[in-house]
């Protein structure tokens, strides 16, 4: 008895149609998932950070493909730290992968909407977009050979006469021989004072949220009237304050600090540059720093 193999083959191309979407998003980017933060588990963040710090190690040892793939399996075990992004993005521009830089920028864009750094990273892709259209430009592309073409055989000279010998006219210059004027670019310090500030104000919001933990178990254990039944319990209350005040005050000054770097940015003038990288404050839970030194 033979059977018809045309509803067989109907379904594995059914099938074949259907998962080619989700191939072709996964080959689009070779980055896992983003998550929500509330996903992710306590140990999973001290392990992330862990791996992440050994990529760091790497990154300054100019050992650029194992700084990748450490930052990836970080990204890969805290999927909700987009700030990595940049992070990766830097070391695929040392290596000299200019495009894979352009790709983790984009994604980073994507998958963090409301950071307060779109500008300084959008600035960065164009710069190396810029960077990547000069190198094709200055490659140099092969041409089809001329054909050879006879030489015809000069007449006899009518005389003994000399004749002046004409001076062969200078070459001329193609486009990767003209002088090119150098793209300008702004001082990195005004990105240097605003992760600073950034820093700054992270740290003055964790210690002020400690202070008040602080203040809120004291509280619980002497109540409003502040009748304490324990030294420890004033004491841990007193420090609660203490802790919120200098909270407060680191705080400000991050929020200073911040402010002052991007007035100075939008005041200060571009300086001639050969470069357009640019230093990209990164402020995230856990970590802070600048893209471009490895920290984030």
């Amino acid at each position: 008895m033979r059977f018809s193999r045309t509803p067989l083959l109907a379904l594995a191309l059914v099938g074949t149609v259907v998962a080619l979407p989700a191939l072709a998003q996964q080959s689009a980017s070779s980055y896992p998932p983003g998550c929500d933060a509330s996903k992710v588990s306590k140990s999973d963040v001290e392990r992330a950070h862990t791996v992440f710090l050994s990529g760091k190690q790497f990154l300054e040892e100019s050992n650029y493909e194992k700084a990748i793939s450490y930052f990836k399996d970080a990204y890969s075990i805290d999927c909700s730290i987009h700030a990595i992004l940049p992070i990766i993005a830097t070391a695929y521009e040392r290596k000299g992968d200019k495009g894979e830089a352009v790709h983790a920028l984009e994604e980073y864009l994507r998958r963090a909407p409301s950071a307060p750094d779109h500008e300084v990273v959008e600035r960065r892709i164009r710069n190396l977009k810029d960077q990547i259209a000069r190198d094709q430009a200055a490659t140099p592309q092969p041409t089809a050979a001329a054909a050879p073409t006879a030489t015809p055989t000069p007449p006899p000279a009518a005389s003994a006469e000399p004749t002046a010998t004409a001076s062969p006219a200078p070459p001329a210059l193609n486009g990767s021989e003209a002088p090119s004027s150098a793209a300008a670019s702004q001082s990195v310090a005004p990105w240097v004072v605003v992760g600073t500030g950034g820093a700054a104000l992270v740290a003055g919001v964790v210690l002020y949220a400690v202070g008040a933990g602080d203040v809120s178990t004291a509280v619980g254990v002497c109540g409003t009237a502040r009748q304490c039944p324990s030294a420890s319990a004033e004491s841990q209350g007193n420090t609660g304050r203490s802790l919120e005040t200098v909270g407060a005050v680191v705080g400000a000054v991050g929020v200073a600090g911040v402010a002052l770097g991007l007035v100075w940015h939008f005041v200060d003038k571009p300086a001639p540059s050969s470069s357009g990288t640019l230093v990209t404050p990164v402020v995230a839970p856990g970590y802070a720093g600048l893209a471009l030194g490895g920290a984030f």
